[in-house]
């Protein structure tokens, strides 16, 4: 009987994978069915400078995308910081084998030998502590930052559940007081701006409460610099605008925060274009590169996912491109923290998504494209060094 139920999780995750894996186009579906709230914009008609960054950005972008990561070398915690960089595209090694990231994890397979989720009482739970979450709702804001669907299946301890089931999870266990920024992440996402619900100890909430409640915690000192705290703001008030309600109240107050933000972080963006290696506490300039990348990456991110459109082309932001794509170029034989790579990987795939036509699904032919073209002329594509 045991031989038997492995086998069905065996092959639920392999289908996972392949469903995952299957072009868009031989499925008859766009990316916008595939992937949940995707925001996609024609590819404008770029001056010669513009076109070179583009070639940058992919050139580098490919690099990682055609070197996965192995499920035996990467605990559930790494292969989310993974996923963080490329989404529903995001590969796995498993048994030489590429699989989809996200069907594996969330098919509860074990990477570093750990498997992440579990059920108490018949809900859904996942696991907190090294390797597994950091923080409470991070799983569920990495799948709503690569717009996995809120149908889309989760396998547990032979149960076929969904993201619906790990939303109920997040929404049942908050609490007042604590960090509540990936919550507002995913929840944000994933239900409607009107949404409220109640906790088990009588308590209820709404996003409009998260918003609140995070608003009252600091920016500096908060998780990585306070970006993904500026993040939540940014999807609370970014799901407001997409539903066509008025940005009043909780989400006004978010929307002014996050816009006096964007002018203060600027100012303290070093000559190089890399933001301060101090967060958002001062100016700051350290040589370390990893220090570097973790908070250049961590800020631009934020940045290319909060910026309006018409400020993406600012010579500040394409100068905060530029390098932090040359910075993970020149260090593409480096061994990066996980972490911060994924967040600076995010970070320069949102920005070809916004900017240059970038599409969710169909990474794997527009990086592919990117290592044609690069092999022309490797030396060209960064003129720049870090």
């Amino acid at each position: 009987m045991e031989g038997i139920m492995l086998d069905r999780i065996t092959r639920l995750a392999v289908g996972l994978a392949l469903i995952c894996l299957t072009p868009l186009a031989l499925r008859g579906q766009d990316s916008d069915s595939v992937v949940a709230g995707s925001e996609r914009r024609e590819d404008p008609a770029l001056s010669p400078e513009m076109q070179q960054l583009r070639a940058r950005v992919r050139q580098t972008l490919a690099f990682y995308f055609h070197r996965p990561e192995n499920n035996l070398e990467r605990s559930p915690w790494g292969v989310m910081h993974c996923i963080i960089g490329f989404g529903v595209d995001t590969p796995l090694l498993v048994n030489r084998q590429r699989v989809n990231a996200i069907a594996w994890l969330c098919a509860n397979e074990p990477c570093y030998g750990m498997r992440m989720a579990y059920l108490h009482g018949g809900r859904l739970r996942l696991r907190m502590g090294p390797g597994y979450q950091g923080h409470e709702g991070q799983f569920l804001a990495i799948l709503a930052q690569s717009r996995v669907k809120i149908d889309y299946p989760l396998l547990v301890a032979g149960r076929q559940m969904s993201v619906l089931d790990l939303v109920e999870s997040e929404k049942s266990s908050c609490v007042a007081g604590t960090e509540l920024t990936f919550k507002l992440i995913g929840l944000s996402h994933y239900l409607d701006s009107d949404s409220s619900w109640q906790t088990p100890d009588g308590q209820v909430w709404d996003i409009a409460r998260l918003v609140r409640e995070e608003l009252a915690q600091p920016v500096i000192g908060a998780c990585c610099g306070g970006t993904h705290r500026l993040t939540g703001f940014s999807y609370a008030v970014r799901g407001r605008q997409r539903e066509g309600k008025p940005i009043d109240g909780q989400w006004a107050r978010a929307q002014q925060y996050l816009e006096d933000y964007h002018r203060y972080v600027f100012r303290l963006q070093n000559a190089d274009g890399s933001f301060s290696t101090a967060w958002f506490e001062r100016p700051e300039s350290q040589a370390d590169l990893q220090r570097r990348l973790n908070t250049s990456g961590h800020v631009l991110e934020w940045l290319a996912h909060s910026l309006p459109d018409e400020q993406l082309a600012d010579p500040q932001v394409i100068r905060a491109v530029e390098y932090l794509a040359n910075l993970l170029w020149e260090g593409r034989h480096r061994k990066w923290d996980i972490g911060a790579q994924g967040h600076a990987i995010h970070a320069l795939a949102l920005y070809d998504e916004r900017m240059f036509g970038g599409q969710p699904g169909r990474r794997a032919e527009q990086l592919g494209q990117a290592i044609i073209l690069g092999n022309r002329s490797a030396a060209d594509i960064v003129s720049r060094t870090p």
